[in-house]
């Protein structure tokens, strides 16, 4: 008795495509909320790079003009584009930042965040280097 294998089997059962579709499902869940934090950490190192910038300007300013000037929201590279190159502070769509609390020896520079679950947040830098606010990534 000879048996025929020649017929094969063709594409994929409904139940096969269902597993696909629930694995692949699971998958999702976990990745895309762990990339949505990570994006948020990414915008968060952004915000704290730029406000960085903006006190080493600050900083730069005082020691050629003897006080510090205030910059704020886009205007940081006009205020300080002399001292140091602040064009992507200007664009950022993430941010905004402000110089505030201005004396002759001191400033505090704020970064509140736009947009995304962190908006509304804030990172503040002294012309000491203390951090502070209420961002969380």
């Amino acid at each position: 008795m000879s048996r025929d294998f020649s017929l094969t089997r063709k594409g994929f059962t409904l139940i096969e495509l269902i597993v696909v579709v629930v694995v692949i499902g699971i998958l999702a869940t976990i990745a895309v909320p762990q990339y949505l934090k990570a994006t948020e950490r990414a915008k968060g190192g952004k915000g704290k790079v730029a406000i960085a910038l903006i006190a080493q300007g600050e900083k730069q300013y005082r020691t050629e003009m003897d006080n510090y000037v205030a910059v704020s929201a886009k205007a940081a590279n006009a205020g300080l584009g002399n001292y140091i190159d602040l064009t992507g502070v200007d664009i950022d769509s993430d941010w905004n930042y402000a110089v505030a609390n201005i004396t002759t020896t001191t400033f505090t520079i704020t970064g509140t965040k736009v947009g995304g679950p962190n908006a509304g947040e804030t990172l503040t830098l002294t012309e000491s280097g203390a951090w502070a606010g209420n961002w969380t990534p």
